[in-house]
């Protein structure tokens, strides 16, 4: 029977006297940062609940609530809950760039008896391409709005505005609007102000007063006489009503 010579090693002993090696923990994927929202994101959404508080579909106070969670949201993955019940409008996406021509053609379109836009303790925006209703109604309280009726689909029905802003501000630039157009706004300002901006065509006339507060037509006389026509009357309580006069190029 031989044996193992020295230098030799028995099969069954091979790699005995070798370190233990630990088996390699699988590497689990790295997860991505949360993303943060930008102010652009928490506008979109805010824009998403203030269309759904105009539709009906949510009340005054869930839009309150709803709007205060998307300026508190850090992250983008914040604001998807908030209108995760909305539905497919519920997806918010960029609002289209301004473009407004000269004269826009009037005619008859389909447009709702009844549009909203609200800001409590918020703001609430209306730029690009839009159908406001017959009557499109805007309450500012300690918040602020900004509409912008440039490239609003308006037709020869005309438009109602009625405007309050207690505490608050509301700004309703009418330039643009077709020729031909007749806009009536309606303001109320309780310790706060409304502004009204038109284009140099625009035929403005007023029927408002300021009850310890001012109620001022500065738009003065129209360049020519084929421009839309625009009627403000309300009242100013502690607060003011201004409209002024802007050519189209120029912003704010």
């Amino acid at each position: 029977m031989s044996h193992p010579g020295p230098d030799e090693t028995p099969p069954d002993e091979q790699g005995a006297n070798e370190p233990s090696r630990p088996p390699t923990a699988p590497v689990a994927p790295m997860t991505p940062p949360p993303m943060r929202a930008s102010d652009a994101d928490r506008e979109r959404v805010a824009e998403v609940v203030r269309t759904a508080v105009s539709d009906g579909r949510l009340t005054l106070v869930e839009g309150d609530e709803r709007l205060r969670e998307v300026y508190a949201a850090r992250f983008v993955r914040d604001l998807e809950p908030v209108t995760a019940d909305l539905g497919p409008t519920g997806t918010a996406t960029p609002a289209a760039p301004a473009a407004a021509p000269a004269h826009r053609p009037l005619g008859h379109i389909e447009r709702p008896a009844t549009t909203w836009s609200v800001a409590v303790l918020s703001g609430a925006q209306k730029r690009g391409e839009w159908t406001p209703g017959h009557t499109h109604s805007v309450v500012a309280f300690w918040g602020g709005a900004d509409l912008s009726f440039r490239d609003a689909r308006i037709d020869d029905a005309g438009l109602e505005i009625a405007a309050v802003a207690v505490m608050g501000g509301i700004e309703i630039d009418l330039r643009g609007i077709p020729a031909g157009a007749e806009v009536t706004v309606r303001a109320v300002a309780i310790m706060g102000g409304i502004e009204v901006v038109v284009d140099p065509d625009t035929r403005v006339t007023d029927g408002g007063v300021g009850l310890l507060g001012a109620f001022e037509n500065g738009a003065g006389v129209p360049r020519g006489t084929s421009g839309p026509r625009v009627r403000v009357v309300g009242v100013a309580l502690l607060g003011g009503v201004s409209v002024s006069r802007k050519p189209l190029a120029i912003e704010g």
